[in-house]
């Protein structure tokens, strides 16, 4: 079973227009042992994910330097010690994430690079983990948009790469699950990624180096759920303009903890009546689909003063946090810090005080900020 919350800035309107803020907390009351779930990984096997890295303290020993899809190529001395190749990380780390995910679930893994490759498809994770000798190292092209296209749909998709896409830009399809992208390295788009995170509801994580990639999966998919299917759909006569999420129904595939939905509606002059209906439709293991119902109404201030007094300032500073958080990036950073630093202390919340602390320290390094806000507006 869901709980859902439906909050909203304002009980009352008045004689001017002015910004309603909703927010739609979702929380499982309770959870159960992840069954029947669909995991899907897309793996970049183009050539840089093949190329061993250099420990970082001996990197002024490389000479005749050049980037080759995605990854620095330099001429090294023999005696240099080096990592494992990114796809010796991400294999291993692959075995530790195919014995974690319960017997009972399916996995689908592809690789890309010049195609795209189904190495297994809706098979037991066991058996999934006794085709992984079968990657084969791939080109230097890496046809992102094409793989995302191509894979069918699941409740979580985790793709994982190195590099810049080399097939035309294009809008991917929907999926109804949880997207996670793995940023490795220094060397990938992390602009692209942002953007297919925002397009997909997911998550954008950057990672140094694969070691990480078996901690990034238990604390996304986890072994509990408290549902499948989740969508969320959401009716006024006016128009709805979500802020941390996109879509309408919006999908939210499995749901592991709580999650929060903020958006807004431009309402017009002494409106009154039910100006938002919100339908949150779910599946728990087999049983049959559940639907909960939940709506906002305002009635028409007598005064200004009651106009005031029916405000919840704490929604409209959450949402306005989020907004700004939205539109962060390297360009407008110090400005933007500046406002979600005052947003939060208006609210005293510890969370936002320490996020947007964490989004400054980001300065300077655009793969750690992007990953950053994706992870906190969907979080």
């Amino acid at each position: 079973m869901l709980n859902v919350i439906v909050s909203g800035s304002h009980r009352k309107s008045y004689n001017f227009p002015f910004r309603y803020f909703f927010r739609i907390i979702i929380n499982p009351e309770k959870l159960y042992k992840r069954q029947g779930t669909h995991i899907e990984i897309l793996l970049d096997t183009s050539d840089s994910m093949w190329r061993p890295d250099i420990l970082p303290e001996y990197a002024n020993y490389g000479t005749n330097c050049r980037v080759v899809d995605g990854v620095e190529v330099c001429e090294f001395p023999e005696w240099v010690p080096k990592y494992p190749s990114r796809i010796q990380q991400a294999l291993e780390a692959l075995k530790e994430i195919l014995a974690y995910i319960p017997a009972d679930n399916f996995v689908s893994i592809y690789t890309f690079s010049d195609e795209v490759i189904p190495i297994v498809t809706m098979s037991p994770p066991t058996y999934a983990y006794s085709q992984l000798s079968n990657v084969q190292k791939g080109s230097q092209e890496t046809r992102l948009y094409t793989a995302l296209n191509l894979v069918k749909d699941a409740d979580e998709i985790i793709v994982i790469t190195d590099g810049s896409p080399t097939d035309p830009p294009s809008r991917v399809k929907e999926f109804s699950g949880k997207v996670i992208f793995v940023g490795v390295g220094k060397y990938y788009n992390e602009s692209v990624l942002k953007a297919l995170a925002d397009q997909t509801n997911g998550l954008l994580y950057h990672v140094d180096n694969l070691d990480e990639l078996f901690k990034i999966f238990t604390e996304s998919v986890k072994e509990y759920i408290g549902a499948q299917k989740v969508k969320v759909f959401l009716t006024s006569e006016f128009p709805v303009n979500l802020i941390n999420y996109s879509g309408n129904p919006i999908n939210l595939g499995t749901l592991e903890g709580p999650v929060r939905i903020y958006g807004y509606i431009d309402l017009p002059p002494n409106f009154s009546g039910k100006l938002l209906e919100v339908r949150v439709k779910y599946n728990v293991l087999e049983e049959e689909e559940q639907e909960i119902k939940k709506e906002l109404y305002i009635t028409t201030a007598s005064s200004k003063e009651d106009f005031v007094q029916s405000i919840d300032q704490d929604i409209v500073a959450e949402g306005m946090w989020y907004y700004n958080l939205r539109s962060l990036n390297e360009h407008n950073l110090n400005q933007t810090i500046n406002v979600l630093k005052n947003i939060a202390e208006s609210t005293k919340r510890l969370d936002l005080l320490e996020y947007t602390r964490k989004l400054a320290d980001s300065k300077g390094d655009t793969k750690r900020l992007n990953s950053e806000v994706t992870k906190r507006l969907r979080k």
